[in-house]
């Protein structure tokens, strides 16, 4: 019984094997219904390499190869399956998940994901990704993970975080600066005065003070009398008169 069950799988998948692929489904697993790869993307990676599924016989499709190509892309995370569904051949893939521009002062443009990994820029980012602008060392090593040796750098990537995480700090601030003196200052998409915010330590209790500065406080000031508020002292939020 057993063994005629074998055979009959065995047959069953040699006749699938001789299958002609009749379609191909991409399926992308992205946050934010991120940008970076579509699936005409995906399709025109695999026709460059010259992958073809139109028409071809399943055996002679190479799934590794598919895999091969795609995990080497720059902005996909992990090739999570490649496998045929009767006769569709379907490939699921995971894109990273970007959390910031980052801007040196001298050198060129990069970006970090959520985990802190070094990502080429390119222009296909969502506009509500966070821009890190100032002094920042611009050396770094595609796919690696930004380190506190980098301090500058990993200050911006903590302050992002804690802001990233909260929907209210998400749509109030997308730009960080950091200037020589490693003093991360916030702009804020909502009024005038740009934050400063000292380094990252404490950064969330600041930032926790901050909502309530604008939720409670802010509506009520004329910002025009003030160039900035400063956040650098424990439980103080000081706002700075302008001189004119």
């Amino acid at each position: 019984m057993f063994l005629g069950i074998l055979v009959l799988m065995v047959w069953a998948i040699v006749k699938s094997n001789e299958k002609t692929c009749t379609q191909i489904s991409v399926l992308i697993n992205a946050p934010n219904e991120s940008k970076l790869y579509s699936k005409s993307d995906i399709l025109h990676i695999l026709k460059q390499n010259n992958i073809k599924w139109e028409g071809k016989v399943i055996k002679e499709i190479e799934l590794s190869s598919v895999h091969k190509i795609l995990a080497k892309e720059n902005y996909i995370k992990s090739v999570d399956r490649v496998h045929f569904i009767g006769s569709k051949l379907q490939i699921e893939v995971t894109l990273y998940d970007i959390l910031l521009e980052v801007q040196p002062q001298n050198g060129d443009k990069f970006l970090l994901d959520v985990n802190g990994v070094y990502l080429p820029y390119t222009p296909k980012i969502e506009n509500d990704v966070i821009v890190a602008q100032g002094a920042i060392p611009s050396s770094f090593q595609l796919k690696e993970t930004v380190s506190r040796n980098n301090s500058e750098l990993y200050e911006l990537f903590s302050m992002a975080l804690l802001i990233n995480e909260n929907s209210f700090y998400k749509e109030l601030f997308h730009k960080l600066y950091i200037n020589d003196k490693q003093e991360i200052i916030l702009y804020p998409s909502v009024g005038k005065l740009p934050i400063l915010m000292g380094t990252a330590q404490d950064a969330q209790n600041k930032l926790k003070s901050l909502m309530y500065m604008y939720k409670d406080i802010l509506p009520y000031m004329n910002e025009d009398k003030y160039v900035q508020l400063d956040l650098r002292f424990k439980n103080r939020i000081i706002a700075t008169k302008s001189k004119a």
